[in-house]
């Protein structure tokens, strides 16, 4: 007698507006892990570093925004970066209490390294994507500004 396969026996679950960015972050996460995998940085901070590659410089607390990170969490990762000399320090021109990011020598090298590996990660992604990814990404985006307008108008009791 054929047994009933107990994951195709439970009912389908369609996560809803929070737990399928959820499950989404994790997936992504996980290839991101496999980007980064043999380099000197984390996937956090090769998403810090990738946008910092972006951005040219920053300050830190233009990174913690536009990441949707905490000042505390960024400053960790910072410190993190600076020691693995893939970042650094340098006086902000026009603040002297502050100071702007910049990828290093070394950092460039690490981001070609990791960039060349997303890339083919984001290529196979897009080759199984059932989809518009334009689409896909602007309806991300209008999520992500509902999130962020929702965080500063603190909606939670």
């Amino acid at each position: 007698m054929h047994e009933p396969d107990p994951v195709k026996a439970q009912p389908a679950v369609r996560p809803g507006l929070f737990l399928q960015p959820y499950v989404v972050s994790q997936l992504v996460g996980t290839l991101i892990q496999r980007v980064v995998e043999g380099s000197t940085v984390s996937s956090t901070e090769f998403a810090l570093a990738s946008w910092l590659q972006a951005a040219g410089s920053a300050t830190p607390t233009e990174a913690a925004e536009a990441l949707g990170l905490s000042a505390t969490t960024v400053s960790a990762m910072i410190e993190r970066l600076v020691r693995k000399g893939e970042v650094r320090r340098v006086r902000h021109p026009e603040d002297g209490r502050s100071y702007l990011l910049e990828t290093t020598e070394q950092g460039e090298r690490t981001h070609a390294r990791n960039a060349a590996r997303l890339r083919a990660e984001v290529r196979a992604v897009r080759e199984n994507l059932e989809g518009d990814a334009d689409e896909i990404l602007a309806a991300m985006r209008v999520l992500e500004a509902a999130l962020r307008k929702t965080i500063d108008e603190g909606a939670a009791p």
